[in-house]
């Protein structure tokens, strides 16, 4: 078996991986040495967004996969990784803009606290840069052997 072909579904799997650890995890904490708790979208149970992006995971290992075979599959995973990487953003900055993170905040009995970002944005974030490099070396490797098909039947038609 081709190394990139198993690179591209390693880095799948890896992105799935990610995405199915990552959201399990909190999106903020309270910073170290302060006391607080934080109730987000993202706190509990697993939302329905997550369980979409987890979803979403498993379509990216299957397009991948697909990949393989057909280049315009390759879409599929790289689809996947733009939303994987577009959903942590969108919940950083939201967060980043009110209350802030990492500069202290007041809380509505007048004490401080400081908000920091947990691991799921991270792990979302690698989850879908995985899925974007799994969906170039497939497409790459798609579009070689196409071209070396096509190397193969000029030879052989040509006495």
């Amino acid at each position: 078996m081709n190394r990139q072909r198993i690179l591209a579904v390693t880095l799948a799997l890896a992105g799935a991986a990610a995405v199915a650890v990552g959201i399990y995890q909190e999106l903020l904490h309270v910073a170290p040495g302060y006391e607080g708790m934080i109730e987000t979208g993202w706190s509990g149970r697993i939302n329905h967004g997550e369980r979409l992006l987890a979803q979403l995971g498993a379509v990216g290992v299957g397009g991948t996969l697909a990949a393989l075979r057909w280049k315009y599959a390759a879409v599929v995973p790289l689809g996947v990784g733009v939303v994987e990487l577009g959903y942590p953003i969108q919940a950083v900055l939201h967060y980043a803009r009110d209350p802030g993170l990492y500069t202290q905040v007041q809380k509505y009995d007048g004490s401080t606290t400081e908000l920091v970002l947990g691991a799921e944005p991270f792990l979302l974030a690698a989850g879908g840069l995985c899925f974007l490099g799994a969906a170039v070396f497939a497409w790459r490797l798609s579009h070689q052997s196409q071209t070396a098909g096509d190397v193969r039947s000029q030879s052989v038609s040509h006495p």
